[in-house]
């Protein structure tokens, strides 16, 4: 008897591995809706419903810094019918950054694959003085405690990011946060904070019409949206991780041959012209890194950020 439950616990995975997709697909993003990743969510559900030839269903699950929708999918049924479309944070930061969270992301999930860099800038109002880095750093340092600088919400990648700038530079700069990136850019035009690390898709425009100045792109080359923008390493800040992105990742024990039915999907979706061309506008890079490449980008971004916070003695309750 216990040979023949043994025998069936071998059979019932590899089944229902044979047999997925047979019933909707559920992806989770853990933000509100108008996100980025929620935006490439419902994009990519779109290319992934004929794929699959089942309903592909987008469920925001916002709370805690992402914890509460990627903590759901970690307790979820670990049968690829419940996905986590997260950010960075999500998987490699908050469990250095958050007491009492509850799961380490490294020990519950199973990476899929990385769906999209998102190039990160640092913008400026431009009533500042300062149209390079180099020249807001002086005034920042100049103006203690009178430049704030705006982040999505504590504890997301471009707070951290912001953050590192702010402490190793000694710029003084005051965090705000805000509920979500259309909120701290509304900030950033009206010149509640001074500085602003986001998307190149939220803020070109505004450079466009001279609203705001870009001052440093955090990509190794610059982006089509804002040419003119130094990188990172071009102004200096080469040490800085920026790295920010959306990916894919499932609970811990979904079966492997799952797990990379999902990727060949996924990675399928991000290829199609029309997902193309709609990441070109949200100014976005397509990716589509294995699972096993995925998993080693996380081990050494969560090494580095597992400092970073310790160094920054930043800590959320």
């Amino acid at each position: 008897m216990k040979k023949l439950l043994f025998v069936l616990a071998l059979v019932f995975p590899l089944a229902a591995a044979a047999e997925w997709p047979d019933k909707p697909v559920r992806i989770v993003v853990p933000y509100v809706a108008g996100a980025m990743g929620d935006v490439v969510s419902r994009l990519l559900a779109e290319e992934l419903r004929p794929k699959l030839a089942q309903p592909v269903i987008v469920d925001n699950r916002p709370g805690a810094g992402g914890n509460i929708g990627t903590g759901a999918v970690a307790q979820a049924e670990p049968d690829g019918y419940t996905v986590v479309v997260g950010a960075t944070n999500n998987f490699v930061i908050n469990q250095f950054l958050y007491r009492g969270m509850g799961f380490d992301p490294l020990q519950a999930l199973a990476p899929v694959t990385i769906l999209v860099d998102v190039p990160s800038v640092i913008f400026v109002n431009a009533q500042v003085p300062g149209k390079t880095f180099a020249e807001f750093a002086q005034y920042a340092k100049s103006n203690k405690g009178k430049v704030n600088y705006g982040s999505p919400g504590a504890g997301t990648t471009p707070h951290l990011s912001a953050a590192l700038i702010n402490q190793t530079r000694g710029l003084g700069m005051t965090h705000i946060p805000y509920k979500g990136a259309a909120q701290v850019v509304a900030a950033l035009l009206a010149n509640e904070v001074q500085f602003y690390m986001g998307g190149a898709g939220l803020g070109a425009q505004h450079v466009k019409a001279g609203k705001l100045h870009a001052v440093a792109v955090s990509n190794d080359k610059r982006v089509a949206a804002l040419p003119d923008t130094p990188t990172f390493k071009e102004v200096g800040l080469g040490d800085i991780n920026a790295s920010n992105y959306w990916a894919v990742a499932v609970p811990k024990a979904t079966p492997p041959e799952i797990v990379e039915k999902l990727y060949q999907a996924f990675r399928a979706s991000l290829s199609t012209p029309a997902a193309k061309e709609r990441f070109a506008k949200l100014g976005v890079v397509a990716v589509g890194t294995t699972p096993a490449e995925t998993a080693k980008r996380w081990r050494e971004e969560a090494a580095f950020w597992a400092k970073a916070v310790k160094d920054m003695a930043v800590r959320i309750d």
